[in-house]
């Protein structure tokens, strides 16, 4: 309920708009009343109302004086003038102070009632678009933290990856709750295995991140931390024997993870790693498992999967933010790798 504290010196009036205002039925309630100036002004500091309703003339501290005192003093209080016809000019001048709006005695019960609706639709819009904001904030922040621990895992950077996995997981602590925390595990070993396996198909793919879910499924919340560091310097540690092992080939699909946004081609990353684009091709399939450009749809594919489960960013702007300039292309390639279109992956999420 909001509140609302009703100033007046008519004891008539006051209890006029007490029982004729249908307050409840608006989403508001009556938090206090007062017969002066004065007194309304130690009752907003008191009570913080939302709303105040105010008469102009009033002995010791009149309506606009109250106003102006308000606002001298950053009370957050939104006013509504109460107006006789004699004394209309003189309210008309409260709204340089913000006034959201006068009524004129007699009291009109429907242009209150619609006054009131108007102010909690507006509350109410701007208290979702606040949560709104939160919850995006929080998720952009726990993007930076996820990329900052596999910078760190490709790196094979032991202590950064103690830190970063201990700062992403007490952020996570902070901004989600239990079935939230243990879903962003989940979707945090599913970039790990990625990077581990690129290779594999995306089936392949699922299978492993089923199984490392449920260690942190089946064990309790205090060993995640414990579990997801071990899990990344394992990850860390595999990346760098492959690397080893995959050369050239390993040094192109590294490229292409770090670039996928932008227009990627075969010959371009050949010509960053000085070798012939056919035998770069030929070595990548061989290496990989995959063609170079399947190898860029699929790296695209996955992330794009993340921000559809983890942001509320339209279809269309995470096509962009991977790299897919056609939203075509996109949705085909997205149902090529998941079997799914992407509209219907984002509702099923």
């Amino acid at each position: 309920m909001y509140r609302v504290l009703l100033v007046d010196d008519e004891p008539l009036v006051l209890e006029g708009l007490r029982l004729m205002v249908d307050w409840k039925s608006h989403g508001f309630a009556i938090c206090g009343e007062a017969c002066d100036g004065e007194d309304a002004f130690e009752l907003i500091k008191q009570l913080n109302p939302d709303l105040v309703v105010t008469d102009v003339c009033m002995p010791i501290i009149d309506g606009l004086q109250l106003i102006e005192k308000c606002a001298a003093t950053r009370q957050c209080a939104l006013f509504v003038i109460l107006s006789g016809h004699d004394d209309f000019s003189y309210a008309h001048k409260a709204l340089q102070y913000s006034v959201r709006n006068y009524w004129l005695k007699p009291i009109d019960t429907d242009e209150i009632h619609l006054t009131l609706s108007e102010l909690r639709n507006e509350w109410e819009a701007e208290r979702k678009e606040a949560e709104y904001g939160t919850q995006h904030e929080q998720e952009g922040d726990s993007l930076k933290e996820e990329e900052a621990l596999l910078f760190a895992i490709e790196n094979n950077d032991v202590d950064r990856i103690e830190t970063a996995a201990k700062r992403l997981y007490w952020h996570m602590k902070r901004t989600a709750p239990e079935a939230g925390l243990r879903s962003f595990v989940a979707n945090m070993i599913l970039d790990l295995i990625r990077r581990i396996s690129e290779q594999e198909t995306f089936e392949e793919m699922g299978e492993r991140v089923f199984l490392h879910s449920s260690m942190f499924a089946d064990s309790s919340e205090d060993s995640w931390l414990v579990d997801l560091t071990a899990l990344c310097k394992e990850a860390a540690t595999n990346l760098a024997q492959r690397r080893l092992k995959e050369g050239v080939a390993g040094e192109a699909a590294r490229y292409v993870r770090h670039h996928f946004r932008k227009p990627l081609k075969l010959k371009q990353v050949a010509q960053e790693l000085y070798i012939q684009p056919a035998y770069l091709g030929q070595l990548f399939k061989k290496t990989v498992g995959m063609s170079f450009l399947d190898y860029v749809h699929s790296i695209r594919i996955a992330e794009a999967q993340k921000l559809l489960r983890r942001t509320d960013l339209k279809v269309a702007n995470v096509a962009r933010s991977v790299g897919y300039v056609d939203p075509e292309l996109f949705a085909s390639k997205f149902k090529q790798f998941t079997n799914t279109l992407p509209s219907q992956y984002k509702k099923a999420d």
